[in-house]
């Protein structure tokens, strides 16, 4: 795979020795505050199989 060349002037190398800013520049105008709550992922109950539902790998 080829890189392709950059204008310098446009993308100056980065210095890994500098911080990265904190603030990420203006957002778009639709995007929201805050994120939604995650949805809660299902918890393994007694009843279930398990996960490789206890099929044995054929020999």
């Amino acid at each position: 795979m080829t890189e392709p060349e950059l204008n310098p002037e446009q993308y100056p190398p980065i210095d890994p020795r500098e911080p990265v800013p904190d603030d990420p520049g203006e957002l778009l105008p639709d995007t929201p505050d805050t994120l939604p709550p995650a949805p809660a992922e299902p918890m393994p109950g007694d009843g279930d199989p398990p996960p490789d539902g206890g099929v044995p790998e054929p020999a």
